[in-house]
Order: structure tokens, then sequence, then C-alpha cells
């Protein structure tokens, strides 16, 4: 079974087109190449996967993968609370 940080990961994977490997916690968005409209991919693949809905103007904020990671997390929880 997938973690959710291997989910992630592949969502970004994709977006950025890079391997899933070179997505980790510590590296930057623009490492990856991850550029507007890979951002807006993430939104869509991210929302899709984790059954979610992400504050669009929050995912701009991010630097990082542990950003999104952290951002996701968080909508999970908000999600969970709802129930």
């Amino acid at each position: 079974m997938k973690t959710m940080e291997d989910k992630i990961a592949k969502i970004i994977g994709r977006a950025a087109m890079v391997d899933d490997s070179r997505v980790r916690p510590e590296t930057s968005l623009t490492e990856l190449g991850v550029d507007s409209l890979a951002r807006i991919e993430c939104v869509l693949g991210l929302e899709d996967t984790f059954k979610i809905e992400l504050d669009q103007s929050e995912l701009w904020k991010v630097r990082t993968v542990q950003d999104v990671i952290t951002l996701v997390d968080h909508a999970l929880a908000v999600e969970r609370a709802a129930c």
C-alpha cells in the first residue's frame, strides 16, 4: 500500500515530468521544474486522489515537496473533522 507521501510524489513527478525518485520532501518545486501549469496539474491530481478541496491560494505559497505534504495533511484533517 502506498503512503500519502508516495502518492504525492507520484502526482508531483507526473506534473513535473520527472522520475518519482527525485521527488523528496526537502526538494524544492523549482528544482523539479514545477511551473504554474504543473501546479494546476498538481492541484487537480491531489484533489482527485485524496478527495479533498485545496485552497489554491495556499498552493501558490508552497516551496518544497514537504510543504505540499503538509498542505494535503491539513486538508485531510479538516475533511475528517467535518465528517
